[in-house]
C-alpha cells in the first residue's frame, strides 16, 4: 500500500512540533511509542528492522549521558544522592532532581530522533526528491544520495562480515579489520560507478541553457541581504526584523518559483492524493491543533515538567495524550486493509 509523500511529510512535521512542544517526559514517551508503531508497520523493506535496536541502543546511551550530564554540571534539587569534593564545574551535590531533568530531556531528544528515523524508513527518497522544488532538484538530488550512503554502507558491511564469518574469518584486533575493509571500499567505488552510470544513461547532467539573468542575480543578492538584515534586527526592532525578514523570504520564495517555471521535470508515475492521505492529514493536523489550543491553559501544569525543586510526577492531561494517540491512526489501513494475495484470494 502507498501513500502520498506529501502526507506524511505533514505528518512527520506534525510529530516532530509536538514533540518539541509538549516537554513532558510522558508526553515523549508517548510520542516515542506512536512513532515506532508507525515506522514498524510503514517501513519499506525488511533490511530495516534492525533500526529498533539501533534506536534502542542510541536511546539507552542518550538517557544516560544526558542524566548524568545535567546532574554533574547542575547542582540544584533536595535529594542530594553524594556530594563531591570543590572540583571545577562539576564539584558538589549530585541531586536525584538533575538526574531526572537530564534523562527527561534525553527522553525529548530521543523521541524526536524517532521522528526523523521515521521519516527515512517510511518515505523513499525518490518521492523525497519529487518534493523539492524543480530549481533546487540537483541539489536536493545530491543531499539525498549523501544522505542514502551511510545506511547503505552499513549494509554492504553487514554482508562483508556475514560472508568472512562463514570462511572463518573472526575479529580479534584492528589488523582482522583489513579483509573487511578492502571490499567495503571496492564496493563503494562500484556503487559510485553504477550510480554515475545509471544517471547518464537517462540523461542526468545534460547540458543546456540554464544561464542565470540579471533579474536572478540581483533578486537573489537583495533577498539574502534583507534576510540577514531582518535576521539581525529581530534582536532590536523586534516587529520591524520580522517584517524584513518575511520580506527576504519572500523574494528568495519567487526567485525559486521563477527558477522552477524555467526548468521542466517530468513525471512517470505522479502520486495523487487519496483519501487515506486526506485522512493522515487529519489525523496529524488534529493533534497539532488540540496541543497549540491547549498550550497556553495548561502549559505550566502539563506541557512542561521540572522535577525541581523535590522530585515530583509529571502531569498529564488526557486530552493531549488522546491527540497524539490519533496519530497511530495510518495503522488502521495496514490492520483494515486486504493485502494484495487476501483479495486475489477472496475474488
Amino acid at each position: 500500500m502507498t501513500f502520498n509523500a506529501r502526507a506524511w511529510m505533514i505528518w512527520i512535521a506534525a510529530a516532530a512540533v509536538i514533540v518539541i512542544i509538549a516537554r513532558n517526559p510522558l508526553y515523549a514517551l508517548t510520542m516515542l511509542t506512536v512513532t515506532l508503531i508507525v515506522t514498524a508497520a510503514f517501513r519499506r523493506s525488511a533490511s530495516d528492522q534492525q533500526g529498533g535496536l539501533s534506536l534502542v541502543r542510541i536511546g539507552a546511551f542518550i538517557l544516560i549521558f544526558s542524566a548524568l550530564y545535567n546532574a554533574f554540571f547542575v547542582h540544584v534539587g533536595e535529594t542530594v544522592i553524594i556530594t563531591l569534593p570543590d572540583w571545577p564545574l562539576i564539584g558538589g551535590k549530585i541531586t536525584l532532581e538533575a538526574m531526572v531533568e537530564g534523562a527527561s530531556n534525553g527522553l525529548t531528544l530521543l523521541a524526536l530522533l524517532a521522528v526523523f528515523m521515521a521519516l527515512n524508513a517510511i518515505v523513499p527518497a525518490g518521492d523525497l526528491v519529487r518534493l523539492v522544488p524543480v530549481a533546487l532538484h540537483d541539489l536536493g538530488l545530491v543531499v539525498l544520495i549523501a544522505v542514502t550512503y551511510i545506511p547503505e554502507t552499513r549494509r554492504h558491511l553487514k554482508r562483508i562480515r556475514e560472508a568472512q564469518a562463514i570462511r572463518g574469518h573472526e575479529l580479534h584486533g584492528f589488523r582482522d579489520w583489513q579483509p573487511l575493509v578492502i571490499p567495503l571500499l571496492v564496493g563503494g567505488l562500484e556503487r559510485a560507478m553504477r550510480l554515475a552510470e545509471t544517471m547518464v544513461s537517462r540523461g542526468y547532467g545534460a547540458t543546456h541553457d540554464d544561464q542565470s539573468s540579471t533579474t536572478d542575480r540581483l533578486a537573489l543578492l537583495i533577498g539574502l541581504g534583507l534576510a540577514l538584515a531582518g535576521w539581525i534586527l529581530v534582536v532590536w526592532q523586534g516587529d520591524m526584523g520580522w517584517l524584513v525578514l518575511l520580506t527576504g523570504f519572500a523574494i528568495l520564495s519567487w526567485l525559486l518559483w521563477r527558477r522552477g517555471r524555467q526548468r521542466s521535470r517530468t513525471s512517470y508515475s505522479p502520486n495523487s492524493w487519496a483519501k487515506k492521505d486526506w485522512l493522515i492529514l487529519v489525523a496529524a493536523i488534529i493533534a497539532l491543533v488540540v496541543v497549540f489550543s491547549l498550550n497556553y491553559s495548561v502549559y505550566q501544569s502539563t506541557l512542561s515538567y521540572s522535577p525541581y525543586p523535590q522530585l515530583g510526577l509529571p502531569a498529564f492531561d488526557w486530552r493531549i495524550g488522546l491527540a497524539m494517540a490519533l496519530m497511530v491512526f495510518p495503522v488502521t489501513f495496514i490492520l483494515f486493509t486486504p493485502s494484495e494475495g487476501q483479495r486475489d484470494s477472496l475474488s
